[in-house]
């Protein structure tokens, strides 16, 4: 668990093309979920500009979480494997950017609440800009003072802090909720309010942006499969949703 390796991607579609890479993905991920052990967490958002209509979709984001870096980029890892070659050529037609990855390392938070994988109404991403280095590690320790309050809130599922991978001065936060409203009143909570208060002089940029399932992936492989707070003694199995 301390060695995951998390990514974000962004998925860009040509519009009402996102049905076509969705059945691509789906035979994609029937052979990662038999065979890919080490890819715990395949995970994704339709933006709330869509979801009324996901079909319509023209982007996504990708929470995904690997054992190691070698499980996605080694020789023998996900991206190497025959049957992302199938779909890495399957879908050129139908997205507008290729691969889009950014990759972090979890410092402090909680992958899953329910410890049961429940679906969550919303979910948040939100990307920080720090103006240095120094200021990313005064606002990731406050981050981990917030995520520890985080866990015990009304409906939230997730909660997860990371540090970039790519640059000296990147913050992500992705959050989980059953409701909207369980989300509303965080964010307007004194102590998420104070956190960004306290932490603003030390932040350059923020972008953030509101998500909703799309019922295909899995969050992770189930209690004692090893992902960020998970409760031992309570062995569950999740199946697969993909």
């Amino acid at each position: 668990m301390a060695d995951d390796f998390y990514i974000f991607a962004n998925c860009n579609f040509v519009p009402d093309r996102y049905d076509d890479w969705q059945a691509a993905y789906d035979k994609l991920a029937e052979y990662v979920w038999a065979s890919e052990p080490a890819t715990k967490t395949y995970y994704f958002g339709i933006p709330l500009d869509y979801a009324h209509d996901i079909s319509k979709t023209t982007s996504m984001l990708a929470f995904e979480v690997y054992a190691s870096r070698d499980d996605l980029y080694g020789p023998n890892g996900h991206l190497s494997s025959p049957a992302m070659a199938t779909f890495l050529a399957a879908i050129p037609a139908v997205s507008t950017t290729g691969l889009d990855i950014s990759h972090y390392a979890l410092v402090s938070g909680f992958h899953d609440a329910s410890q049961l994988a429940r679906p969550a109404g919303i979910m948040q991403d939100v990307r920080v800009t720090c103006v240095s280095a120094s200021a990313r590690d005064t606002l990731l320790s406050s981050l981990a003072t917030l995520v520890s309050w985080a866990e015990g809130t009304q409906g939230t599922l997730s909660y997860m802090a990371f540090k970039s991978l790519d640059d000296e001065v990147g913050v992500r936060i992705f959050g989980r909720w059953r409701e909207r409203r369980d989300m509303e009143a965080f964010m307007r909570s004194g102590e998420v309010v104070g956190f960004w208060m306290e932490g603003k002089e030390g932040i350059k940029g923020m972008e953030q942006r509101g998500y909703v399932e799309n019922g295909k992936g899995w969050l992770h492989r189930g209690v004692g499969s090893g992902f960020a707070g998970e409760r031992k003694g309570e062995e569950r199995r999740v199946e697969a949703r993909i």
